[in-house]
């Protein structure tokens, strides 16, 4: 049975109704996660065999320009030996070692399953600094300590059928308890996807983000979010990746803009991505449909990224840099934090016409074979024309740092800082909420990961 015979019944049993774009990514993924780890016939393991150990490994694909022949030969050292080359195989070997994902392959599954998951546990003390009025109206919130706490599980699995074709799929989620109202503990979804070969769907990380800021525990106040997707990727060149994706932005519901419901169709995403030694380079470009409203025509908004990150040795020790700047003209979704959209979605509707960049500076240095330290600083702003009484202006800024120690694989501690200026000057209208002011944060933070 082939296999566009086997998934088109599960395609048809887990969506018997309509559906929006991004529910149906999800639902179709989770139904097509169990589905495809039952192979048609797996082949019978000995007698007393019950699991066997793997790693999942994604597959390079074959550039579809692949440079001269002279380029891509072996090409002799000094010697003849041709030495330097298995030095540069030997690398990427190890390369590939590094990320592949060890697993199992349990009897009857043909499918390599890799179950890992983080436990995270805080002290966090928050203070914050505002005008005299917004303290009076109680608009503040109180200075105070919280325990912030999260926990997430990811269950991947993969396989190459004996066409070549590769078959993977992704599910996380985690539940995360804080003081913000905005998330409380409700678990939230990271991913649930199903890869076919260069094809991905689900609901999955954004095409259009380039640093996600994984070193940092406050992760809200990183530029990534989570999408409903659809899309296609292909090696240009050895070193040169295009993707081409329809994302949902809605579905994350700190980044959704009141309102944007009735969109007509998903945005469009196009991204470039060099990978080098050293040097990483990723360009991005997107498409966003603006709702009707009332008075206002239908539009199409757009936004832009572009990202660099430089890893070297630097006095014996690993230094990283990385920079990017997105700019977006009435696609705010597509520049700033989750937190930056978060303060946003309270004072501006899908409809409303926008102007904004943001941008992001962070360095990262292991100072030692187990302790590192990271920091980043970052610019939101954003333009609100047409607001009554003049243009409506937004302007956040923020700088984290942190130091973390990993004394053995798979735990880590250490202490985070975070402090964020945020000024609104929204004309004659009303802000809702304390959001003017300065927000301070230190965390002390323990990480457990499986």
């Amino acid at each position: 049975m082939s296999i566009d015979q086997q998934i088109a019944p599960a395609i048809a049993a887990c969506l018997p109704g309509r559906t929006g774009f991004a529910g149906a990514l999800a639902l179709l993924a989770g139904c097509l996660l169990p589905f495809h780890i039952q192979p048609a016939a797996a082949k019978p393991l000995p007698a007393g065999a019950f699991l066997r150990a793997c790693k999942i490994v994604v597959p390079e694909q074959t550039p579809l320009f692949p440079g001269s022949p002279a380029a891509a030969a072996a090409e002799p050292d000094e010697d003849g030996t041709g030495s330097d080359d298995d030095d540069e195989e030997e690398d990427e070997d190890e390369e590939d070692e590094e990320e592949a994902v060890p697993g199992f392959v349990s009897p009857g599954m043909g499918h390599c399953v890799a179950i890992s998951g983080v436990l995270s546990l805080g002290i966090q003390s928050d203070s914050f600094r505002a005008s005299t009025l917004a303290r009076a109206a109680g608009l503040v919130p109180a200075n105070g300590l919280s325990y912030p706490r999260s926990l997430s599980f990811r269950i991947e699995s993969a396989r190459t059928l004996p066409s070549g074709l590769h078959v993977a799929s992704a599910f996380e989620f985690s539940f995360d308890q804080t003081n913000d109202p905005a998330t409380g503990s409700t678990p939230s979804f990271a991913e649930a996807s199903v890869t076919i070969g260069p094809f991905v769907f689900g609901v999955a990380g954004s095409r259009f983000d380039f640093w996600t800021g994984d070193e940092f525990v406050f992760s809200t106040r990183v530029p990534s979010r989570t999408v409903g997707l659809i899309g296609y990727e292909r090696l240009l060149w050895p070193d040169l990746k295009l993707s081409i994706s329809a994302e949902d932005t809605q579905i994350d519901a700190a980044r959704a803009l009141p309102g944007a419901s009735g969109l007509r169709m998903p945005d469009g995403v196009v991204r470039l991505l060099h990978e080098g030694e050293a040097w990483t380079l990723h360009g991005a470009a997107a498409l966003r449909d603006v709702p009707r409203g009332p008075g206002v025509s239908a539009r199409m908004g757009r936004a832009a990224l572009l990202g660099l990150t430089y890893e070297a040795p630097l006095l014996g020790k690993t230094t990283s840099v990385t920079a990017q700047l997105a700019g977006a003209v009435d696609a705010a979704p597509y520049i700033g934090s989750s937190l930056d959209l978060r303060v946003l979605r309270q004072v501006i509707g899908a409809t409303d016409a926008t102007r904004g960049w943001s941008g992001v500076l962070a360095l990262g240095r292991d100072w030692t074979d187990t302790l590192a330290s990271h920091v980043f600083v970052s610019r939101y702003q954003l333009s609100l024309p047409g607001r009554a009484g003049g243009t409506g202006r937004v302007r956040i800024d923020r700088v984290a740092a942190n130091l973390a120690w990993t004394p053995v694989e798979g735990f880590k501690t250490g202490l985070e800082a975070s402090v964020a200026w945020q000024k609104l000057d929204l004309g004659s209208a009303v802000v809702p909420v304390g959001l003017a002011g300065r927000q301070s944060s230190l965390q002390l933070f323990l990480e457990r990961s499986f």
